[in-house]
């Protein structure tokens, strides 16, 4: 169909496709691509879309016979133009086009098979699709009368190899009949019924019979000769058919008898003697020789002897089987030659019968396809892409920045949701604290409200989390650094003390802990001073005078050996000391990833908080360290979340500021004025 319609190349302007319809290709030579025609007053030139020269020649000339073409236009339908832009390809990648473009749909139990071809012009869509189902027809009528021509031809062989084998097979009974004529014939029998009055199946049989016999009361013989004399009783020995009744066996029933009898004397000579009786010692002696001895010899003799007989035997059944096999062989060589002839003669009949019927088919073939309506050029387009085009690009652009979005999720090692917290380190919030950046400074007493009852919050939730019936002692450290777990310690000191609550705050960040700054007191002496003991508790102790029921232990000075001095009984004596003191003790230790300061804080307090920063805490290290404290005497009440976007789903942990606490003033009955949002202490 394409090279009947030319449909491997494609004018720029389909007004030109009138200058294309001798167009044809020579596929060995071809070179296909974009081509241009530049039209003259008295020639023309072909140059390929890049500009490059082909071929230039006079007007009614051949064209493009170098690059494969057979074209030969009108030279008056040219000289209406001045160029022609048109596209030339392969005719196997313009099929590939066609078959693309062709829709077919086939309804289950219908015999209609309905085709619709998609393209740009619709005369030449129809013209394509009708040429393309009338090519359809005639090569499956070429292929049906093909079949059945092969299908003649193969039956017609068939028939003819079934003759030579019917007269083979005939041939070969009449020879057989020849060569038998002069020997003795057999009675033919029915079916079913043998030949039981011959004495050669008589003795054959109860040979047969004997055989069978002898080997099974052999086998029992044997059995109790291997079981000694224990097994050989005369009990035993008479249950075997041959023993009780065969002549050859006489010997070994005497034996048996005499046994038996020198077993009754030897019980009547038993109730009157002891067996140190001379009688009684010649009976049991005379007795267990024939057990042990005479009894087993005999029936070894008679074994091997029926052995003897049982090969004997079994010879003679060889020789009358070979004469029974060669009673029948006449008859059944005779009975295969006639099965042979019928066969062949029933294979013959079905064959030649199989044979004129394709002959017949092959005279009478017509197509299994018919086509019912032609194709027919549409009125208007039957489908616009553009909108599609246009939403299958927003869908995928989509898509496409959803799976970015779901990859950078996932790729992402910094703690983002409230569920890695729960989920995948298996920690309870103990409460979310907001962003305290610079841009809270804009959002104002509203965010001081929030951090106020954000921290009372966690307040509730550490107290209750550990057991409330006595002191709380609690380390609070992070993963990493800037995570402001030291904010966190020193703020929760600040709420516990403003409940009312005797605290103590200790800053056991011996590394780079810097509290005594921001509650502007002395440094040293402190922490590092006691436990190396050259400091009183009382000169390390602090109380603020802006919150009296907080108390301050600083960290002390820097010391390389300082890190040391945690792991010492010291502190745990101090923490304990302290819980006595106090209500409340809190200890703000270095992070997790800092060494093993914060391990030996939370061995000694018992308790530990971890601080996770909203888009700065590592998860991956914070699930390590974890695992390490699981193998620590330490209780993990929960996580803080600081630093936290209260947006989105952590929208759920904001507080509404219409319930703000305020102070009413004196004199005023009624809350008329705007209330009065407290600071947050000690938020550096």
């Amino acid at each position: 169909v394409v090279n009947e319609l030319g449909l491997f190349v494609a004018p720029t302007i389909p007004v030109d496709s009138v200058l294309f319809t001798t167009f044809r290709v020579d596929q060995a030579q071809l070179t296909p691509g974009k081509y241009r025609l530049d039209i003259g007053a008295n020639g023309y030139t072909l140059r390929t879309a890049a500009g490059l020269e082909v071929e230039t020649g006079a007007l009614g000339d051949s064209i493009g016979r170098r690059v494969g073409f057979s074209w030969q236009p009108d030279a008056a339908a040219l000289r209406s133009r001045q160029r022609v832009d048109f596209t030339v390809q392969t005719p196997r990648e313009a099929s590939r086009q066609v078959i693309d473009n062709l829709q077919m749909e086939l309804t289950d139990g219908s015999p209609f098979l309905f085709l619709k071809l998609t393209g740009e012009d619709p005369q030449r869509a129809a013209k394509t699709l009708n040429a393309w189902v009338e090519q359809f027809v005639a090569v499956a009528t070429k292929l049906k009368k093909q079949r059945v021509a092969t299908m003649a031809a193969i039956l017609e062989g068939q028939r003819e190899t079934a003759a030579r084998d019917l007269s083979s097979a005939e041939a070969s009974l009449e020879s057989f009949r020849v060569r038998t004529i002069t020997e003795p014939s057999e009675r033919p029998l029915p079916t079913g019924i043998e030949l039981t009055n011959s004495p050669v199946y008589e003795n054959f049989f109860r040979d047969k019979t004997r055989a069978d016999a002898l080997r099974r009361d052999r086998e029992e013989l044997e059995r109790l000769a291997n079981g000694g004399p224990a097994s050989m009783t005369r009990e035993a020995l008479l249950s075997v058919s041959l023993v009780n009744a065969d002549p050859a066996a006489q010997r070994l029933r005497d034996l048996l008898t005499e046994a038996a009898q020198r077993e009754i004397t030897l019980r009547r000579l038993r109730e009157s003697y002891t067996d140190e009786y001379q009688k009684n010692k010649d009976e049991i002696a005379a007795l267990t020789y024939l057990q042990s001895q005479a009894i087993p010899s005999a029936l070894s003799a008679l074994v091997a002897q029926v052995r003897e007989r049982e090969q004997a035997l079994g010879q003679t059944i060889t020789r009358a089987s070979q004469d029974l096999r060669g009673i029948p062989q006449r008859t059944i060589e005779e009975q295969r030659l006639k099965r042979n002839v019928e066969v062949s003669a029933e294979l013959y009949r079905n064959l030649n019968l199989k044979a004129a019927e394709a002959k017949l088919a092959e005279a009478s073939t017509i197509p299994d396809v018919i086509i019912t309506d032609p194709a027919v050029a549409p009125l208007r387009p039957t489908k616009n892409t553009a909108p599609v085009l246009i939403a299958a690009g927003v869908a995928g652009a989509l898509a496409v920045g959803f799976l970015l979005a779901v990859l950078l999720d996932f790729t992402d090692r910094r703690f983002r949701y409230p569920e890695q917290v729960t989920d995948e380190l298996g920690l309870f919030v103990l409460g979310v604290i907001p962003d305290l950046g610079p841009a809270s400074g804009r959002r104002g007493g509203a965010l001081a409200g929030q951090v106020v009852e954000a921290f009372r919050t966690v307040r509730m939730n550490t107290r209750y989390s550990a057991d409330p019936t006595r002191p709380l002692a609690l380390t609070i450290t992070s993963p990493g650094p800037a995570d402001g777990k030291s904010l966190i310690a020193s703020n929760l000191a600040l709420s516990f003390a403003e409940s009312g609550a005797n605290t103590l705050l200790i800053d056991a960040d011996i590394r780079r802990g810097a509290l005594a700054k921001t509650f502007e007191c002395p440094d040293k002496p402190g922490l590092v001073e006691y436990l190396e003991g050259s400091a009183l508790l009382s000169e390390v102790l602090h109380t603020q005078m802006k919150h009296p029921n907080l108390t301050l232990l600083p960290g002390g000075a820097r010391r390389r050996r300082g890190p040391e001095l945690l792991a010492t009984p010291r502190l745990s004596q101090l923490i304990e000391q302290m819980t006595r003191e106090y209500d409340v003790v809190i200890v703000d230790s270095p992070p997790l990833g800092a060494g093993f300061d914060a391990f030996a804080l939370a061995t000694a307090t018992g308790n530990m908080a971890i601080v996770m920063r909203g888009g700065v805490t590592d998860r991956k290290m914070a699930a390590a360290k974890l695992a390490v404290v699981q193998t620590l005497p330490i209780r993990v009440i929960g996580a803080v979340l600081n630093g936290i976007e209260l947006t989105g789903v952590y929208e759920y942990y904001a507080y509404y500021q219409d319930y703000a606490a305020t102070d009413e003033d004196v004199g005023q009955l009624t809350a008329g004025t705007d209330p009065a949002v407290p600071s947050l202490p000690g938020a550096r």
